[in-house]
């Protein structure tokens, strides 16, 4: 049974969408925080995601949450052009563009899509009571998702060009974290 472990001191509720990652590598988030807002961002993980990641953002609220929250990761900040996040009507494709001068991926652009007609699946996730990137949050959660396939051209910051083709990869209708102190 997955149930919400009890809620302490410093707990929090954060709703992320649109989200969508090809699993283990690269993630599109946009994250809409009660105590930082709503801000974009997009996701380098680490070898795992207990592991501090490298998060690009695109504005003041990004950065604010990112160094008060996640000081663990590398965070790069880059212009509100720098980084864009689009979704269908349908909340089945989401378009993701970068631009990142300084960081160790240069630019980006992927196209994240799910079918239509397939109900999402509810997965939950966390509730191990590991940290977040490295951090000193954990996070437990449901995604509403759906399997899809990404299509992108990388640019990486050593030049090498990287082309995504039919690669698997999770659209998420919508998740939800409960974020607790460790």
């Amino acid at each position: 049974m997955f149930l919400a472990p009890p809620d302490g001191p410093g707990v929090l509720y954060e709703f992320f969408a649109p989200f969508a990652h090809v699993p283990g590598k690269y993630e599109w988030c946009r994250i809409r925080s009660p105590t930082h807002g709503v801000f974009d961002c997009f996701i380098l993980l680490g070898p795992t995601t207990s592991h501090p990641a490298t998060v690009v953002v695109n504005s003041a609220l990004g950065a604010a949450f990112m160094a008060e929250r996640y000081p663990e990761c590398t965070t790069l900040r880059v212009l509100p052009n720098g980084l864009r996040i689009e979704e269908s009507a349908d909340g089945r494709t989401i378009t993701g563009t970068l631009d990142c001068p300084n960081g160790p991926l240069r630019k980006a652009t992927m196209t994240l899509r799910a079918p239509p007609g397939i109900p999402p699946r509810n997965v939950p996730y966390g509730g191990e009571g590991k940290p977040v990137w490295g951090g000193r949050f954990t996070c437990w959660g449901v995604d509403l998702v759906l399997e899809g396939h990404c299509e992108g051209i990388l640019e990486w910051a050593n030049a090498k060009k990287e082309t995504l083709r039919g690669t698997p990869c999770v659209v998420s209708l919508g998740s939800f974290g409960r974020i607790a102190p460790l």
